[in-house]
């Protein structure tokens, strides 16, 4: 029999979820590599991103949740321990190796629907079986000369990334931000499970992961990983979801509750977490392509905060900048922040700085956003921060410390 709903209020529910996101209290996830492999466990993916006009987004994530992380950490937890690999959530990310069985559906699903050039793809293989892991740009005209033949660089470089989509290949390592890909069978543990799920289990294990990750989640919030997996499969699984979702509400490992009239889902063992002990505020400022944020709609309905990232807008089209960075304190998202990390001279450059209209401006307010912004500036190796714009009341009164 399924579990009557509850309800509950809709700032507990965002301090669930803020909790389970590892953005309630300091050190939640401990300090070093083994609180890197628990929030990327928790967090259940880790989104990669290129953009650098602050740290980029997986190391920011990161740092925003583990004092003491530095970029090292992630490089040898993939590179040498093994415990994280490359592969896509609903983005590019770095994913705990304990779940790889897991996406073999979507890698046998990719290898259909992306097959790759019959003639360069085991030519690819070959050499790297031969010469050891290897870049895209290994695959270049040794000569620089344009060539019609297969050993192009655009068109090896697609054939690799479909390889990789099949699972043939995995990342070892990258060198700055260019993929050094391997064969399978030289960089997976020998002890990961690669025994195919049925449809079921990978979708159990999907809405799994995705409620824990969140510790409540609106239906939507649950699918939002459908369309990465709709675009590299061509698969549309969302009745094996909803029957998945039917099947745990049956066996009460997910509990129904309601939230401001809509229904969401969680775990019993999340539930009884409330209320959730917040410790002191503190401001953080998060990545645009943070796990907290990167989904709209709940950002929305959880925050009543209307985000969208702008740097994919023409400029006349921003409202508020082109790299605008969510600003939270406590358990709300108070404004946004964009800014820009000028490494040559250690400064962190603020071009414009707004906070919701409905936030009281206070001393206590001032304080930590100070604090936050100057930390924020040190995790991005600056020594110093201006302050080009501002919402009224801010520049008087904020002091960077």
């Amino acid at each position: 029999m399924k579990r009557n709903s509850d309800s509950i209020p809709l700032r507990d529910a965002r301090q669930l979820f803020l909790n389970r996101q590892g953005l309630i209290r300091q050190a939640h996830f401990g300090r070093g590599k083994r609180a890197v492999v628990r929030a990327v466990d928790d967090l259940s993916y880790l989104q990669i991103d290129t953009i650098s006009a602050v740290e980029r987004a997986h190391h920011h994530v990161l740092k925003t949740r583990i004092a003491n992380y530095v970029p090292e950490m992630l490089n040898e937890l993939q590179v040498k321990d093994r415990k994280l690999f490359e592969y896509w959530a609903h983005a590019a990310a770095y994913l705990p190796i304990e779940d790889y069985r897991y996406y073999l559906p979507i890698m046998e699903g990719s290898a259909i629907k992306r097959k790759p050039d019959p003639v360069m793809a085991p030519e690819i293989l070959r050499k790297i079986r031969d010469e050891g892991p290897l870049q895209s740009t290994h695959f270049e005209n040794p000569e620089g000369r344009k060539s019609n033949g297969w050993w192009d660089w655009k068109p090896a470089k697609r054939v690799l990334e479909q390889l990789f989509l099949a699972g043939e290949l995995m990342v070892v390592a990258r060198d700055g931000f260019r993929k050094i890909y391997d064969l399978r069978e030289n960089v997976l543990p020998n002890h990961i499970d690669t025994t195919r799920p049925t449809d079921i289990e990978w979708c159990e294990f999907l809405v799994n992961r995705r409620i824990g990750a969140m510790g409540i989640a609106t239906e939507y919030d649950i699918g939002y990983i459908r369309t990465a997996i709709r675009q590299l499969t061509a698969r549309n699984i969302k009745s094996l979801m909803q029957k998945s979702l039917s099947n745990l509400l049956e066996q009460e490992v997910v509990i129904p509750v309601t939230v401001n009239g809509i229904t969401c889902y969680s775990h019993a063992e999340t539930l009884e977490q409330l209320p959730v002990r917040s410790g002191t505020k503190r401001v953080r400022i998060l990545s645009p392509f943070d796990n907290a944020v990167i989904n709209r709609r709940r950002t929305m309905e959880l925050f009543n905060f209307n985000y969208q990232l702008e740097c994919y807008l023409p400029e006349k089209k921003r409202q508020y900048g082109y790299f605008c960075l969510p600003i939270l304190y406590g358990d709300e998202l108070i404004g946004r922040m964009d800014s820009k990390a000028i490494r040559s001279r250690g400064e962190l450059l603020i071009r414009n700085i707004v906070l919701e209209p409905q936030i009281k401006i206070t001393d206590q307010l001032m304080y930590y956003l100070g604090r936050g912004i100057t930390g924020f500036a040190i995790d991005n190796h600056c020594t110093a921060a201006s302050i080009s714009r501002a919402s009224p009341g801010l520049p008087g009164n904020l002091e960077l410390m």
